[in-house]
Parts: structure tokens; sequence; C-alpha cells
């Protein structure tokens, strides 16, 4: 499966749970069997045992050590990039109070608009942004066969596409 990525010697979660759904001595496997059709995380089947799985606190899970916060903002500025958190709403999943010193730090937007976020999510991380003044990002988190029940442009902007437009022209100019 990996042979044609840019790191094919490097699996992904997703990369064995799709494995492992196509072998049929796993056909009955119970561990799997959530994630087969009409099982309860059959829905984005790959990703979820990605969640489930291999994220952070569960059984698969490698730390990894990160640069600090202020680096990685600081990298992406000196190669004339716009620093944006994605999908606050899990990223900081029950931390989302260290938004605020995230942003101190330099952070130049907030993915408010996102296929994670509920409603309240997205007018909280929409007001953070304005109050703060950030620009917001929309994104679906589209990818595709990893996540079959979410479809491009899925992350219920109500922003008008000129207001999008005048945000990002002002960052622009300050830069």
């Amino acid at each position: 499966m990996s042979k044609n990525n840019y790191w094919q010697v490097s699996w992904s979660g997703e990369m064995f749970a799709e494995v492992l759904l196509a072998m049929p001595e796993y056909a009955g496997h119970p561990l799997l069997k959530p994630y087969r059709p009409g099982g309860e995380r059959s829905d984005n089947p790959y990703v979820n045992f990605y969640w489930d799985y291999y994220s952070q606190g569960k059984p698969c899970y490698a730390k990894i050590d990160y640069p600090a916060m202020e680096e990685i903002i600081d990298v992406i500025h000196s190669n004339h990039g716009v620093a944006v958190i994605a999908h606050p709403g899990v990223n900081l999943k029950g931390k989302e109070f260290l938004l605020k010193d995230i942003l101190n730090l330099g952070l130049d937007g907030i993915e408010a608009f996102s296929s994670y976020h509920s409603p309240e999510q997205t007018r909280k991380f929409y007001k953070m942004a304005q109050e703060n003044n950030v620009f917001v990002t929309c994104g679906s988190d589209y990818h595709g066969k990893t996540k079959p029940s979410i479809a491009i442009g899925q992350h219920d902007c109500f922003i008008s596409y000129s207001e999008m437009k005048a945000q990002l022209d002002k960052l622009f100019q300050n830069r």
C-alpha cells in the first residue's frame, strides 16, 4: 500500500485498518466489527480505527516530540507562511483554554469552520478569532476513502466569500 507514498516505509493507522479489514481471515474478528458496514464506527472506518488505536492515550500510540509552538510559528513565518491552528475543537480537545496563549505566540488564524466542530464550537472559535484580530479558515478535513462520510466543502462556514476575502486581503497587506 505504501509503495507509491512519499514515505514508502511509513504506515499510518488508517493503512493498517484498510489492510486488516480486507483480510478474509479477520472477517469475523470482534475488534474489527465496529468498523465493518453497519458497525457503530463504520461511517469513517479507517480514520475511526486510527482514533481508537493510534491517537494519544490509545494502545498503538507512539509519542512524538515536537518543537515548541513558538518555534513552529517562527519557522512558518520565516518561510512567508501563515500560522493557523487546524480544527482546535479536536487538536485542543479538553484544553481549549490554551488557545488564548497560542494566539499570543503570533498565531495568524483559527480554523473555526470544520466538519469536526459542533455549531457551538464554530461560533466560539469564530468569536475568538474576531476578538483576537486573527482570520478564520474553513476546512472539511476531507480525506477521500479514509473519511467517506465527509464531503469536500462540508464545513458549515456561515460567513460570506467577500468577508473571507476581506480578512485575507487585510492579512496580506500587513505582510
